[in-house]
């Protein structure tokens, strides 16, 4: 797989360029490109950048602040310094979606606001663990130079304060994507320019990795090491991979009431409860993934992240989540989904659009089937099944 970096300014972005750049992608290569840089994440203060928009009511007696969403605008600098350069913003959402550990479930995308990056963008749809030392979280598109982007963003906590919530992470972003250096109407000199210019930003670029004095690694996950080398080294051995097939078959227990709700509303509008389909109503969720629709049966992870009723005329949640698994041969690992899921239809499709772990690069299709609703309590059963390509 190759990777390049054009400058962004000349890449065309008009539909019409668009649908031209599609048109050359059967002659495009892929490579693989490192970027790194620190995430300021300021609560404090009166210029804070991230801002606490939504909670249930239990958030602030849970040990995890569970339910909480946050909005951010974080700067992405080049160096751990408050100072240093700023070279884009890191620009979403996270909710705490754990009711054991501290986990922020994110789905932003980073915004390069300088240099060759400039207007280019990167989504990041991932589980957070904040409190472990090292995080994988996948890249699941882009923007300008990263259109079609998909890869892996590792994350280390450099700094925090306990008073003020603040703190820096440094990220790590592996990210293979397809692009050209050149729309197809370019001129062979044009394109010459371009390889130039690339060659130019890769020293920029080793010159910003050298500078930087910490290093992202990450724990093992069940026999894949997940340290920068390793991630590297998987990286520059991916030509030679295959990509497989992989079928998973769960359950998935949404629990909105009890004393122990696993499913916890956050945010609504004025009228979400005049609303037929409950409009506007956006629950966090860290719902138990199990063997079979027993009580009793075995837990294999937990779906964690949000869904947002999005429909006006029908019932249809939007699903930004994770499912995060916590035994057996895919312990550790996740697989991200972005999808709607019209819960009255007797079968919901919705993409899996990346993973971590031995789920890297992951892409696939979940199938959901409500196994029982409970129209008193609120709570469900649905079955998946779930299958997902990956190398």
């Amino acid at each position: 797989m190759v990777m390049a970096i054009p400058v962004v300014h000349s890449i065309d972005e008009s539909p019409e360029a668009v649908a031209e750049w599609f048109e050359y992608l059967p002659k495009m290569e892929e490579k693989v490109t490192k970027l790194q840089f620190y995430f300021h994440e300021q609560v404090s203060g009166k210029n804070a950048t991230a801002v606490k928009v939504a909670h249930a009511d239990m958030t602030f007696q849970s040990p995890t602040l569970f339910g909480l969403v946050v909005v951010i605008d974080d700067a992405l600098t080049v160096g751990p310094d408050p100072n240093s350069a700023i070279v884009g913003r890191a620009q979403g959402i996270y909710e705490s979606a754990d009711l054991v550990d501290g986990v922020a479930v994110m789905s932003l995308s980073f915004v390069f606001t300088t240099g060759e990056y400039n207007g280019s963008t990167l989504s990041l749809l991932g589980r957070n663990a904040v409190l472990h030392p090292y995080r994988e979280m996948p890249i699941v598109g882009g923007s300008g130079v990263f259109r079609l982007a998909r890869g892996i963003a590792t994350a280390k906590t450099y700094f925090f304060n306990a008073t003020s919530g603040d703190a820096i992470n440094e990220y790590n972003v592996v990210p293979p994507y397809t692009t050209p250096f050149v729309t197809i109407t370019h001129t062979q000199r044009e394109r010459e320019r371009e390889r130039e210019r690339e060659r130019e930003m890769e020293k920029q670029l080793c010159a910003i990795l050298l500078s930087c004095s910490m290093i992202i690694a990450m724990p093992m996950v069940h026999g894949v090491d997940e340290s920068p080398q390793a991630v590297e080294k998987w990286f520059q051995s991916l030509s030679m991979m295959k990509e497989k097939v992989t079928k998973l078959h769960f359950y998935f227990r949404d629990q909105v009431s009890g004393k122990n709700p696993t499913a916890v509303r956050v945010a609504q509008a004025n009228s979400t409860f005049q609303s037929p389909t409950l409009f506007g109503l956006i629950t966090v969720i860290d719902d138990a993934l199990t063997v079979g629709p027993e009580p009793n049966s075995p837990i294999v992870g937990r779906a964690q992240g949000t869904y947002t009723s999005a429909g006006l005329e029908e019932v249809g949640l939007l699903m930004s989540l994770n499912f995060v698994f916590t035994s057996g041969e895919y312990k550790g690992s996740t697989l991200s989904i972005l999808g709607r899921n019209p819960v009255f239809n007797l079968y919901r499709e919705l993409p899996i659009v990346g993973g971590s772990g031995v789920f890297r690069l992951a892409r696939g299709i979940a199938t959901a089937k409500t196994y029982t609703f409970n129209t008193t309590s609120g709570d469900a059963i649905v079955e998946y099944n779930v299958i997902v390509l990956h190398y």
